[in-house]
């Protein structure tokens, strides 16, 4: 099983309060939104920690591997920096 199929986003409004979204279009992965309005306040910013048990981080080891991300920085607004 993928990770998308095996995990889960839970213990708060993630998608209303941070933007962050499980990937169901493609089931293997997450979405992370820069900038996030809600009713309350204005995100800005997500940070996601995968978890490889309920207290351990998951590690990855990419000796020799491949971490890849797909960021689309043509709708940042002027000043905010994208560094990812």
């Amino acid at each position: 099983a993928s990770c998308a199929e095996s995990c889960g986003i839970e213990g708060a409004d993630y998608a209303g309060s941070f933007g962050i979204t499980t990937n169901s279009d493609k089931a293997d992965g997450v979405n992370l939104t820069f900038v996030t309005e809600n009713k309350y306040s204005t995100n800005y910013g997500s940070r996601l920690f995968v978890m490889d048990s309920e207290d351990t981080y998951k590690m990855f080891r990419l000796k020799n591997r491949e971490f890849t991300v797909d960021v689309d920085s043509g709708s940042l607004i002027c000043g905010l920096n994208g560094t990812l």
